[in-house]
């Protein structure tokens, strides 16, 4: 079997169950290795596995060939390395190649830390929204929800009416990451901001969010403008999507929460990504840093 039909069949196995956008990822970050590999070994719709000499770790050879580039950060290759060890790692199981994943160590992490939104920067970010307005009080409602309840920005675009639980402040996730739902909490200052949104737009069920122009749901571009225009008007110029989430998970853990909480309040599959929240939040904490702070909702069902 060629390189090339391995990558396909890796491609239709997962197509069956992951997202169209880590599809997207292993396919960008595949194509770049195959590239590699064709350069380096031969045409891989000629070639397979068996035909490198057994000598040659390909996947070492592949991240000495990106750190021999100097644009090419630790961070990077990191990013990189996933989509190619899994790839690698379903060859081995499906006996089309060796080992190559044995005992490799990839280079440390370089990435800086990400700094969390600090108090003042979040009501920096309040006095953009004009919430009398339906875009003002939408844009609001998006943040904060990213903010104080940790969503995603897929998550808060499929956000219906019919998920959330105002009696007791529960948010239900049915489209999320992998496809897996959770439940979290929502604050009450969220929820009536939900509902002065829900007044002005007049819409009483459906998906809660929507383009200004039309009667579309937001779309992944327009979340992005979003960001981008409060990036410049608020001048925090680290601001975006994901940096909300990052914020709720420090401050969170600041506040006096546990990693089995949090872990279950983020949608994550295991403590891989949840536990590296922990350190930043020990290094804020010890140092007095005031990170926006949550309601005090998430902290009543400490044990």
């Amino acid at each position: 079997m060629t390189i090339r039909q391995c990558f396909d069949r890796f491609i239709a196995d997962r197509m069956v169950y992951c997202a169209d956008k880590t599809i997207r990822t292993y396919t960008m970050h595949l194509d770049l290795f195959l590239r590699w590999l064709s350069n380096t070994y031969g045409p891989i719709e000629q070639i397979g596995f068996e035909q490198f000499p057994s000598s040659d770790n390909i996947f070492t050879n592949y991240i000495l060939y990106l750190r021999s580039k100097s644009s090419c950060k630790n961070v990077t290759i990191r990013s990189y390395a996933r989509s190619i060890k899994a790839f690698l790692a379903y060859c081995y199981e499906e006996d089309l190649c060796q080992d190559y994943l044995k005992k490799v160590k990839l280079p440390k992490d370089d990435s800086l830390p990400k700094q969390p939104l600090l108090e003042e920067e979040v009501l920096l970010l309040d006095s953009c929204f004009d919430k009398k307005t339906i875009k003002g009080i939408r844009n609001y409602c998006i943040v904060h929800l990213m903010l104080d309840c940790g969503l995603r920005s897929q998550e808060v675009r499929s956000l219906c009416f019919e998920h959330l639980d105002p009696a007791h402040n529960l948010l239900h996730i049915y489209v999320s990451k992998e496809c897996k739902s959770r439940i979290t909490m929502i604050p009450g200052f969220l929820l009536d901001a939900i509902s002065s949104y829900q007044f002005l737009e007049q819409r009483r069920s459906g998906v809660i969010f929507h383009g200004l122009r039309d009667n579309a749901p937001l779309s992944e571009n327009a979340l992005k403008q979003i960001f981008s225009d409060l990036k410049a008007e608020s001048g925090i110029t680290r601001l975006h999507a994901h940096l909300l989430r990052h914020t709720f998970a420090t401050s969170y853990l600041m506040g006096g929460g546990n990693l089995e909480f949090l872990r279950v309040l983020l949608g994550h599959y295991d403590y891989t990504v949840t536990k590296n929240y922990s350190s930043l939040a020990a290094q804020y904490r010890m140092l007095g840093i005031p990170v926006y702070k949550l309601d005090p909702i998430f902290f009543r069902v400490l044990p």
